[in-house]
């Protein structure tokens, strides 16, 4: 499977499988396109060739009626250019901005084999430990290199991660190349390029400065991760919810339950470190992902030296007992007027 998901977060599959895309087979600029990859509220994404040196791309096209939309070409080019910032192994490359007058607005970007974290979530649950902390850790990487360049992601979340085929020369215990997609909502650090008190994100992975509103820095992403951490580890979001509001409300209010009464294999440092990074004030979290990676670190040399030896969770003294309901469902009636009152005001914005 290729990167059919970099448009706008990846929820939609390529477009009705019986009608083709817009542009399917037609040349864009020295491109061909040649099949729907994706399609979101904003852009396709096809799989493309660039026609004299037939290099395989993927081509991210904004859709037609959205590029006389107030502020949408602004927000497609600044998508562009954040990514055109960041150079690294862990966020996917754009390769070339035809400055092209007429004409949709599109980019060229590489094209990736392999699944996404969501489809792989789909299919098995959650990762085995070894796995899931390397890909935290190729995450964090390029978190760190996102918030070097000045910018923010607040978008983190399984959709928006592409674990990539290894070659088919590599060994079995090679590592999984991961790469973050889709900067469509990301923000340049210290910017207002969102309207103040809009909520921008996707309900389940925002974090509470999100939730509410209110001015935000890297540690939203870090609050993010920890949200994908902890679906990864135990197979589970902490809160889970069917009404967008009371999601809401949960980031805002409620305490995650402890990883270790849904997965009880867990080490319990990397628990701790999850918990931390969920906590609802940023000034309690992790400061930045350099401080993540050194305890990912730390975590992954003491389950390579405990492996075999890591004590029962039930001979671990204090640790909880009784897990609750996964679910957290509606919030109580006062918490929930709380929450209306404070989000409706403001508005909620978020990817299609």
């Amino acid at each position: 499977m290729d990167v059919r998901r970099e448009a706008d977060g990846g929820q939609k599959p390529a477009t009705d499988p019986g009608r083709p895309a817009p542009l399917t087979g037609r040349d864009l600029g020295r491109y061909r396109l040649e099949h729907a990859l994706g399609s979101g509220g904003m852009a396709h994404v096809y799989a493309g060739r660039e026609r004299s040196s037939g290099q395989r791309v993927a081509i991210k096209v904004l859709h037609e009626g959205k590029a006389p939309q107030a502020g949408m070409r602004e927000r497609f080019e600044r998508e562009w250019r954040v990514m055109q910032e960041i150079v690294h192994p862990n966020v996917v490359a754009v390769l070339d901005w035809p400055d092209e007058p007429h004409g949709p607005l599109y980019y060229a970007m590489e094209l990736l084999d392999g699944e996404t974290l969501a489809e792989r979530l789909d299919r098995d649950g959650r990762l085995p430990i070894d796995l899931a902390i390397d890909v935290f850790t190729q995450i964090a990487k390029g978190l760190s290199a996102v918030h070097a360049a000045g910018s923010i992601h607040r978008d983190i979340k399984p959709q928006n991660v592409f674990l990539c085929s290894r070659p088919a020369s590599s060994r079995p215990d090679d590592v999984v190349p991961v790469k973050i997609l889709d900067f469509g909502l990301a923000r340049v650090l210290g910017s207002q390029i969102t309207g103040a008190g809009v909520i921008v994100g996707t309900p389940a992975y925002v974090s509470p400065e999100q939730a509410s509103g209110d001015r935000i820095d890297q540690r939203a992403d870090v609050y993010a991760l920890g949200l994908l951490m902890y679906r990864v580890l135990t197979g589970h979001h902490p809160f889970t919810s069917d009404d967008q509001v009371a999601t809401l409300g949960h980031q805002l209010l409620s305490p995650p339950p402890p990883l270790s009464w849904l997965e009880e294999t867990v080490p319990l440092s990397l628990e701790a470190l999850v918990m931390r990074m969920l906590r609802k004030r940023p000034d309690d979290r992790p400061a930045n992902m350099a401080d993540i990676l050194t305890e990912l670190a730390s975590i992954e040399r003491e389950v390579a030296a405990s492996r075999g030896s890591m004590p029962a969770r039930d001979d671990v003294e204090g640790r909880p007992t009784n897990p609750p309901d996964d679910s957290y469902g509606p919030l109580n009636p006062l918490a929930e007027s709380l929450v209306k009152n404070a989000l409706v005001p403001k508005g909620f914005r978020r990817q299609k």
